[in-house]
């Protein structure tokens, strides 16, 4: 099958987080409520700190990092790992799709690994410095993020998604030049042999999507409701002449903090959080008539770890949960609208 045929044509998955705490139980629970929403490439449901979840096992490899109080530090040059990283939380996920009969229910599992960039300013060289100020350890880093990639990729992951929400400040910082972040990206691109690549970049993308289309990673993946000026970041010909495919972020992943202390205190309920399947479907008639349906892959503008910080008990779940299924809905009823095949 094509690219487009895998990924593209409204099809849909997540960005990684989930707002509940870290426990196989609760790893289960979200990816059960992923496929009975009807994600196509749902996740495992990262629960972890999205950076400490590979240094904290590549500190205990001995890779060059060392973790002191819950801050990562550089004690060494960065090296990829000689035993897996994370492989587990994919192996479990793998797992229990097949003894619960669920994964003939899906298209794939998705992987998040946060990116070189990222990983790189969360690393301390100095009480002032952190790693991504050196050009270096980035591309050094980019080599211990393509190892982590080739594990995940051989382990069975179907999407994985190299996430870099640091990556425009570092460039608007003046930490890499443009052609060292290309280079970065670029190096773990190569790591991939059977899973799908994509990238997936936080906030305003304007600055960095010439960049991202340079790239050897097939699929760009932006919020694009909570930022819809992204929308005129690309055109369908900027995708249709570097061959991409555009993950189209189309529900609130970080509601109106006001709204969310409401509903908190119980002056809202939890559904006024919660976008309808039509407000969606016509967001994403928006973006196909726009950049074309065909090239878009549908998903959450971020993860929903967020929704946590709101709620003593797992109503930010039953949100993030409930956006889904209307994230689902909209993207089947858009594929009818536009013509298009698929479940």
């Amino acid at each position: 099958m094509s690219l487009e045929e895998l990924l593209g044509g409204l099809r849909t998955t997540v960005i990684g987080s989930f707002p509940l705490p870290h426990s196989y139980e609760n790893m289960a629970r979200a990816l059960r409520d992923q496929v009975e929403a009807g994600v196509d490439y749902p996740c495992y449901g990262q629960l972890m700190d999205m950076n400490l979840m590979f240094l904290e096992p590549l500190a205990e490899q001995g890779c060059g990092f060392e973790v002191r109080g819950g801050e990562v530090w550089l004690v060494g040059e960065p090296k990829p790992p000689s035993k897996p990283v994370a492989v587990e939380l994919l192996e479990f996920a793998l797992d229990l799709l097949s003894r619960e009969g669920l994964a003939g229910r899906v298209m794939g599992v998705k992987v998040p690994i946060t990116g070189p960039v990222t990983l790189s300013y969360a690393v301390k060289v100095t009480e002032s410095r952190r790693a991504v100020e050196y050009p270096d350890l980035v591309l050094a880093m980019a080599d211990v993020v393509a190892e982590v990639v080739r594990q995940n990729d051989e382990a069975g992951a179907k999407l994985i998604t190299v996430d870099e929400p640091a990556l425009p400040y570092a460039l608007q910082a003046g930490f890499l030049k443009e052609e060292e972040a290309l280079e970065a990206l670029d190096r773990v691109a190569k790591a991939f042999s059977r899973a799908i690549p994509s990238l997936h970049c936080c906030g305003a993308v304007e600055p960095v999507a010439q960049l991202l289309l340079q790239s050897k990673i097939p699929v760009l993946s932006h919020a694009f409701k909570a930022e819809p000026r992204n929308l005129k970041a690309y055109t369908r010909r900027d995708l249709e002449a570097y061959d991409k495919v555009l993950g189209l972020g189309c529900v609130d992943s970080n509601p109106d903090p006001q709204l969310m202390m409401d509903v908190a205190a119980g002056r809202a309920p939890w559904s006024a959080a919660v976008e309808s399947a039509e407000e969606v479907e016509d967001f994403i008639v928006k973006a196909g008539e726009r950049l074309g349906f065909e090239r878009l892959l549908i998903h959450p503008d971020c993860g929903f770890g967020g929704l946590r910080s709101y709620f003593k008990d797992d109503v930010g779940h039953l949100i993030a949960v409930a956006k889904l299924k209307s994230m689902v809905e909209a993207a089947r009823r858009a594929r009818r609208r536009a013509g298009l095949r698929g479940r």
